[in-house]
């Protein structure tokens, strides 16, 4: 994982406008938000797939 500064120093080499700037945050804040949503499904269904509850009551 990068650290702050290293990523902070690739948006200054990478980025030339507002528009790249804004671009590369919209990317990140979406790749981070979908990581975290994939975690948390893979959380909740491993946990339920290894649940007891409901099998074979009444």
């Amino acid at each position: 994982m990068q650290n702050i500064k290293e990523m902070k120093d690739e948006l200054a080499r990478e980025c030339h406008s507002i528009e790249d700037v804004r671009d590369m945050l919209k990317n990140l804040f979406k790749d981070t938000l979908q990581e975290i949503f994939e975690a948390e499904m893979d959380e909740h269904l491993d946990h339920h797939k290894h649940s007891n509850q409901g099998d074979k009551s009444i």
